[in-house]
Order: structure tokens, then C-alpha cells, then sequence
């Protein structure tokens, strides 16, 4: 029984992961322009932030409309497929952050808060699916990565060109990382109604 929480756990852990492969690129560059302490505030903050609202929308899905809480995976599947169709147009980089050397926390917070929602997309559907016992789990999963990519963004920021490369490479997953964990939480709530 054990096993299923460590389980579940490590899912939430490599959709937390998976999903702020963009907040990590932007964490390098921010550790190198505005200093460690500031950066990485803000995206802890940030991740605390999203991580929260997550579980108190899991928390409210369950209340309001319980038995269909897994439906809510239409919302990463429609994003992951958005993504998907982005990454083969032409021109499809989109515009990169700007932000300044003197930014309060709160104004990086924010930043890290905006590109975010690929997570809070996946996250809440995915703690909303889940029993209480679960979210826990995940909710524990969610908190080290985030304090693992924190550490990653501290020690690739003195090795940030060699890191940027391959977090953009890596970051073009994400659109299929969101579709499979939509269609998982879709069919899950198949065997809910069960």
C-alpha cells in the first residue's frame, strides 16, 4: 500500500519536473542577472503559490461536482495539444521574459507565477482525481521538486550556457508531458464512475 504513495508521490514529483522546464531556463538567467537570493525567492514562492491553489481547487473540485473531477483533464490535453500545434508553426518561439537587475521579489514571483500555469493545469486535475491519502503524496512530490529545481537554478546559474541549450530542448516535451497527464486523469475518472 505503501508503494502506491511513493508512487503517486513521484508522479506529482515529475509533473512539477516536467512542467517548469521554461521556470528553470528563466531561473538560470535570473540567478546570473538579479543575484541567487532573489531568484530563487521568487520561485519558491512562486511554486509554493501554484502548488497551493492547486490543492485548494482539488480540495473545492471534490466538494462542488465529485464524480467528475477527473474531467478536468480536458484542461492539460487542450493545452498540451495547443502546444504541440505551436511548436510547428512557423516563428513559433515566443517572446522571451525581460526583466530587471533590480526587480523586487514579488515582481519575480510573478514572472515565475505567469509561467506557471502549465503546471497548476496539470497539478489540479491531477490532486482533484485523487484520494485525500493521495494528495498528500503528491503534495510532498510537488514540494521536493520544486526545492530540487531551486537547487538546479542555483548551481546551473554558474553554468548557465551550457545549461540554456538543453533546457530549451528539454522544454519542447512539455506539450506531450501535458497531453499524456490529461489523457491519464481522463481515463482514470472512467474507473471512478465504476
Amino acid at each position: 500500500m505503501m508503494a502506491e504513495y511513493v508512487v503517486f508521490g513521484a508522479s506529482a514529483f515529475m509533473t512539477q519536473v516536467l512542467t517548469n522546464l521554461d521556470n528553470l531556463a528563466a531561473l538560470l538567467g535570473l540567478v546570473l542577472v538579479s543575484g541567487p537570493n532573489r531568484a530563487v525567492a521568487g520561485f519558491l514562492l512562486a511554486q509554493v503559490v501554484v502548488i497551493a491553489a492547486a490543492a485548494l481547487l482539488a480540495l473545492g473540485v471534490d466538494d462542488v461536482i465529485p464524480h467528475w473531477a477527473g474531467y478536468l483533464g480536458f484542461v492539460p490535453l487542450g493545452l498540451g495539444l495547443l502546444g504541440v500545434a505551436r511548436q510547428f508553426r512557423p516563428n513559433g518561439d515566443g517572446a522571451r521574459f525581460q526583466i530587471s537587475s533590480s526587480a523586487p521579489v514579488l515582481v519575480t514571483m510573478l514572472l515565475f507565477v505567469s509561467l506557471s500555469m502549465d503546471t497548476f493545469a496539470v497539478l489540479a486535475p491531477l490532486l482533484a482525481d485523487s484520494a485525500p491519502a493521495f494528495r498528500v503524496a503528491g503534495l510532498a512530490g510537488a514540494g521536493m521538486a520544486a526545492l530540487g529545481l531551486a537547487m538546479l537554478g542555483l548551481l546551473g546559474g554558474r553554468f548557465s550556457e551550457q545549461t540554456d541549450g538543453l533546457a530549451r530542448r528539454i522544454e519542447k516535451l512539455v506539450p506531450f508531458v501535458m497531453i499524456c497527464a490529461g489523457l491519464y486523469i481522463l481515463s482514470n475518472s472512467w474507473t471512478d464512475a465504476i
